[in-house]
């Protein structure tokens, strides 16, 4: 099981290690739960069957003043352990962004951009701010995780992570794989119609917005999309994500087993599709 969506913000090594951390942590990512050993962490991927975890870091630099976990921070804890895949993040606001985002792949062998227009508060289509670095992602070869969709940290902007605004992303960087993160939610049906229309762009399942992460991703894939339409349209652009910390891991996988999916489609949002978009291995092209 590969798992897309994940912050290392709770890893009591770096935060020891970085007080500034600290506080980004709680006053930006919004985040109060007490620090844990990096094993912590391992144990929860243990318990609900992942093998590899992608390391989200978010670069807020001009809208907060702070990294929530650093790009270095994020290959550190690569090199610790090879379960992890590393990602990228930059600050689109900030003229060397792409620049920035080529050094993290080239030289800290980062796999992956992690962009949250919500909190580093940026339009997604601005062609002077954002475009450069999804022509230097696309460039690169990396695919580009976007948080869409509801923000819960205290100083997100929900309304610009709007999935629509993709689109004019999607028809300018046609070789640049896009994850939506959260399902896009509220807008589960706009970012459905991405997915459905352009193969390149993808919908990772950590979506949380009310009840338990069982309900939420009932109401968004069965009832929003329906099974169905997952099952013939999208089956090999979903992928698994749990949004940890904020999200048990073991919780999210026990919401995608809870729509009772056939088991090739399951397989290929819990492994299949994550490992041929992350060039792993073992999935399907």
């Amino acid at each position: 099981m590969i798992d897309v969506h994940t912050h290392p913000v709770q890893v009591a090594e770096l935060l020891r290690d970085d007080p500034a951390l600290v506080r980004a942590v709680r006053e930006v990512f919004g985040l109060f739960m007490p620090p844990q050993p990096l094993e912590t962490f391992l144990l929860h991927l243990d318990e609900a069957g992942i093998d590899r975890a992608v390391l989200l870091p978010i670069d807020c630099t001009t809208a907060h003043g702070v990294t929530i976990v650093s790009n270095e921070q994020v290959a550190a804890l690569v090199e610790r352990c090879p379960r992890f895949i590393g990602f990228a993040s930059v600050d689109p606001n900030l003229p060397d962004a792409p620049a920035t985002l080529e050094h993290a792949a080239q030289e800290y062998g980062l796999r992956g951009v992690k962009l949250d227009p919500a909190l580093q508060q940026f339009a997604i289509d601005d062609p002077q701010r954002a475009f450069p670095v999804y022509a230097r992602a696309e460039e690169l070869g990396l695919p580009l995780l976007i948080h869409c969709g509801m923000s819960w940290a205290p100083k997100g902007r929900s309304a610009l992570a709007n999935p629509l605004a993709l689109e004019a992303v999607v028809q300018a960087f046609p070789r640049l794989r896009i994850i939506i993160a959260h399902l896009g939610w509220p807008w589960v049906n706009e970012a459905a119609m991405l997915a459905f229309r352009y193969p390149t762009v993808y919908l990772d399942t950590s979506v949380l917005f009310s009840g338990t992460p069982t309900e939420s991703l009932r109401q968004a894939l069965q009832t929003s999309i329906g099974i169905d339409a997952l099952d013939r349209s999208l089956s090999r652009q979903i992928v698994f994500g749990s949004n940890y910390p904020r999200v048990d891991p073991k919780r999210a996988a026990w919401a995608v087993e809870a729509l009772g999916l056939r088991p090739k489609l399951q397989q290929r949002i819990f492994h299949d599709n994550a490992a041929a978009l992350l060039g792993l291995g073992g999935g399907e092209a």
